[in-house]
C-alpha cells in the first residue's frame, strides 16, 4: 500500500474510532440515535446491492424494524409482542407493494432481502445498547480487538501471506495473516481483560480472541460475497481508504453480538 494511501486510511480510521468511542461514552439516547443514523446510511448500501440486480426492497421494511428493535432494547421493553406486531407490519407494506413498480415482479426476493437486512442491520445497534447498559469499557472492549485483530491480519498477511483464504470473495485476504493475527491479538484481550473485566480467565481470552477472529473475518467476507455478487469492490466510497459504511461495521455485525453472547454466557 502507498504511503499517501495508508496515511489516509489511518487517519480515517483514528477519526472513526474517536466518533465511536465519543458516543459510547455520552450514551443515553444519543448512543442509540448515533448507532441508527450510521446504520441508516449503511442500509443505502444494502439496497445498492439488491437494486443492481434489479430487486426493490421495501425501504420501510427494512428501516422500520430496524429503528424499533434498538429503541425497545434501549427502553428495556418486552419485544414478543412488538416483534411480531414488526412481523405483520413488514409483511404487510410487501403486500402492499406487489406487483410493484418495476420492470419484474420479485415478491419472494424482495421480502426475502427485507427481512435479511432488519436482522442483519439491527444486530450490531442492538448489541452495542446491551452492552453499554453493562458498562463503558465493556461496550468498547469488543470493538477494540476486533480492530486490533483486523490490523494485524492486514499486515501479517501483506507480509507473509501466500495462500488467500477464499480468493473469489477477498482477494487480498490470506490463510497466514488470519492465523497469525490470533496470537498478535491474544495479548491485548488479556490485558484489556485484566483492567476491565477481571472475571475473564485466560482460558476465557483464548476464546474470546479466537470468536473475534474467526466471526470478525466471516462477517468481513459475507459482506465481501454481497459486493461481489454485484461487481462492487467497496459499498461506497464514502469513507477515504476505508470505503463505505458497511465496510466499517461488517467484520463488528458478527464479532461484537459474539462477544455480548459470550459475557452473558460466562456471567
Amino acid at each position: 500500500m502507498a504511503a499517501s494511501n495508508l496515511k489516509k486510511r489511518t487517519l480515517t480510521g483514528l477519526i472513526l474510532m474517536v466518533t465511536l468511542v465519543v458516543f459510547i461514552w455520552l450514551d443515553r439516547i444519543i448512543l442509540p440515535i448515533f448507532m441508527l443514523t450510521f446504520v441508516t446510511f449503511a442500509s443505502n448500501e444494502y439496497f445498492r446491492f439488491w437494486h443492481r440486480k434489479d430487486v426493490y426492497p421495501h425501504t420501510l421494511a427494512v428501516l422500520f424494524p430496524i429503528y424499533a428493535i434498538t429503541l425497545l432494547i434501549y427502553y428495556e421493553t418486552p419485544l414478543l409482542l412488538p416483534m411480531f406486531i414488526l412481523f405483520i407490519f413488514v409483511c404487510l407494506l410487501s403486500i402492499m407493494r406487489y406487483p410493484g413498480s418495476r420492470r419484474t415482479h420479485n415478491f419472494l426476493t424482495e421480502i426475502a432481502a427485507g427481512f435479511l437486512g432488519s436482522v442483519y442491520l439491527s444486530i450490531l445497534p442492538v448489541t452495542i445498547v446491551l452492552l453499554r447498559k453493562i458498562s463503558f469499557t465493556i461496550c468498547l472492549m469488543p470493538f477494540i480487538l476486533t480492530w486490533l485483530y483486523d490490523t494485524f491480519a492486514y499486515f501479517a498477511g501483506s507480509a507473509l501471506g501466500q495462500h488467500g483464504l477464499a480468493p473469489k470473495l477477498s482477494p487480498k485476504k490470506t490463510w497466514e495473516g488470519t492465523i497469525l493475527a490470533l496470537p498478535l491479538t491474544l495479548p491485548f484481550t488479556l490485558l484489556l481483560s485484566r483492567l476491565w473485566y477481571p472475571d475473564f480467565s485466560v482460558i476465557d481470552g483464548i476464546w474470546i480472541t479466537a470468536g473475534i477472529g474467526v466471526l470478525g473475518t466471516l462477517g468481513d467476507l459475507f459482506e465481501s460475497g454481497m459486493k461481489r455478487e454485484v461487481g462492487l469492490k467497496d459499498s461506497s466510497g464514502v469513507f477515504p481508504g476505508h470505503g463505505g459504511f458497511l465496510d466499517r461495521i461488517d467484520s463488528l455485525i458478527f464479532s461484537v453480538p459474539f462477544f455480548y453472547m459470550y459475557l452473558i454466557t460466562m456471567r
